[in-house]
């Protein structure tokens, strides 16, 4: 032991220390110059917050409107285009398909009910006419032609048009640059039930794209033809092509919309709780500050429970420990 070491009589000096801080090294903490400390900041914790949490999410933001707008909706629009015109077309064929082969049916029915009408009374007849000759849509009409026998010719008996009406069809040939898509139809029924196809009609100086569906009438000479303009069909599709894309850009907006407003609330979001963070950090850095000064009266004001809320703790820790410590310095110099 120390006090064992000492001689009789002698008192055995106690150690003295400053309970305050020394002036000196007040005096040298106040009257530092700019140059003696630390070097300029950097980015702040917020910058940081905003540069590593809110720019990659707004990057992944821009990518993803990036790769919806043009890659994934024109591809839906093209797919949903596409699929609608199928189906559509689709759709109207087997409509024209049903309306030939129920005007076969009824045309035969007629004509077996009525073996005194001749061909060239068909287009007077005004009960064989309506069910001969029907309109279908604003451009389509339904006909009826006879089939010749070997060598003879093909001629229409019952037509929409009443020049046409007992003449050979293979006049119309002069008129029409596409006649031969036309008369391939016209004529397949010769070794097939009934055929169908597209071909170019040219009237009045306009050409328009048709649609033919020819019919044998069973147990007759005569074919039942419905012809109906694509262009109506088209028309359709474009309308419905049209509301497609208006129902995608509609969608369009809507992400964009939903994208902003949830990047807008993440950065509102990241900004509070990084300015609120770095308030609490400012707030502890100041208060080591005071510490390091010698004010040990400075409180701590952090009430959060996560990592900040602990470093918190562990200054107020500190700042006890030291004030303790200094009391006790002080009961032992007085002594």
């Amino acid at each position: 032991m120390l006090s064992g070491d000492l001689s009789p009589g002698t008192e055995p000096e106690t150690p003295s220390f400053d309970t305050e801080p020394p002036a000196p090294m007040q005096g040298r903490i106040s009257q530092s110059s700019p140059e003696d400390k630390l070097p300029g900041k950097g980015i702040g914790l917020t910058g940081k917050f905003i540069l590593f949490s809110i720019l990659p999410f707004l990057l992944v933001c821009a990518g993803s409107l990036w790769y919806f707008t043009q890659l994934v909706m024109p591809r839906m629009d093209t797919q949903v285009t596409e699929t609608m015109s199928d189906a559509i077309w689709n759709i109207e064929q087997r409509h024209l398909r049903e309306q030939s082969r129920s005007n076969a049916r009824q045309v035969r029915q007629y004509l077996f009910r009525h073996p005194d009408l001749i061909n060239r009374n068909f287009n007077r007849d005004i009960y064989f006419k309506k069910i001969a000759i029907k309109k279908i849509g604003t451009s389509g009409y339904t006909f009826l032609y006879e089939r010749p026998r070997p060598g003879g010719i093909w001629r229409s008996w019952a037509h929409i048009n009443p020049n046409i009406v007992g003449k050979d069809l293979s006049e119309l040939k002069a008129d029409q640059p596409d006649f031969n898509a036309f008369w391939s139809i016209l004529t397949a029924v010769e070794t097939k039930p009934s055929a169908e196809g597209f071909y170019l009609w040219q009237d009045k100086g306009q050409t328009s794209r048709w649609y033919l569906i020819v019919t044998k009438v069973r147990g007759t000479p005569y074919v039942t033809g419905t012809a109906f303009k694509a262009e109506e069909i088209e028309e359709n599709v474009s309308l419905l092509r049209k509301q497609a894309r208006q129902i995608t850009t509609e969608a369009l907006q809507g992400t964009l919309l939903a994208m902003g407003l949830g990047a807008l609330l993440a950065a509102s979001i990241f900004i509070f709780y990084g300015r609120r963070t770095t308030r609490r950090i400012i707030h502890l850095s100041e208060v080591a500050d005071r510490i390091s000064l010698g004010d040990l009266t400075i409180p701590v004001h952090v009430d959060s429970r996560d990592e900040i809320g602990e470093l918190a703790e562990a200054i107020s820790r500190m700042r006890d420990s030291i004030s303790v410590a200094i009391k006790r310095l002080r009961s032992k110099n007085n002594r």
